[in-house]
């Protein structure tokens, strides 16, 4: 009688997403007690949400440009450091997207307390405005996995970005 193989370790991809949905919900958290504190009665002035959306616009641009930034894997990297390289490089830029990102938020909670009507409605629009720049930005999908795996092996460098973080890389079921 043969034993069944034993299971292999979670893929990596699914420790960031927790981390990931872990910094969202925090977003979620702060609605929640700036409405038991503020109120969702009011409404701020037109001017705030055009503000946040002109700042979200804004960030976005700048996550393009700087938050995808990672160092190139050499050619001549070997295997397992490519994988921890490109491993600890998508994690770097994912908390620096993520910090991108959530100051819409930041701003929106100082701008609750601070604009004329106190309501955390101003938070609503700009927490949800994070949220939905996190979505794209910072949660770990294959499109985003793939994207930073392109940019780790620009220079002819094999980082192996999806395999080691779906835990294909683990198990030998590594694409060509």
């Amino acid at each position: 009688m043969s034993q069944p193989d034993s299971p292999s370790a979670a893929a990596p991809i699914g420790q960031v997403r927790i981390s990931a949905g872990t910094f969202m919900g925090a977003l979620l958290i702060f609605a929640f007690v700036l409405g038991v504190v503020l109120g969702f009665d009011d409404y701020p002035p037109v001017w705030v949400p055009v503000a946040l959306g002109v700042m979200a616009v804004a960030v976005h641009l700048l996550v393009e440009s700087v938050g995808y930034r990672v160092p190139a894997v050499a050619p001549v990297t070997t295997d397992a450091d490519a994988a921890s390289t490109g491993r600890a490089a998508f994690q770097t830029s994912m908390m620096l997207r993520f910090a991108l990102c959530e100051s819409v938020a930041l701003v929106a909670l100082v701008a609750a307390f601070a604009v004329e009507p106190h309501t955390a409605m101003t938070y609503v629009v700009g927490g949800t405005l994070s949220l939905l720049l996190m979505l794209w930005h910072v949660w770990p999908s294959e499109r985003l996995v793939r994207r930073v795996e392109q940019q780790l092996d620009r220079d002819g460098g094999r980082s192996r970005l999806h395999d080691v973080m779906t835990g294909a890389l683990g198990s030998g079921a590594v694409r060509p």
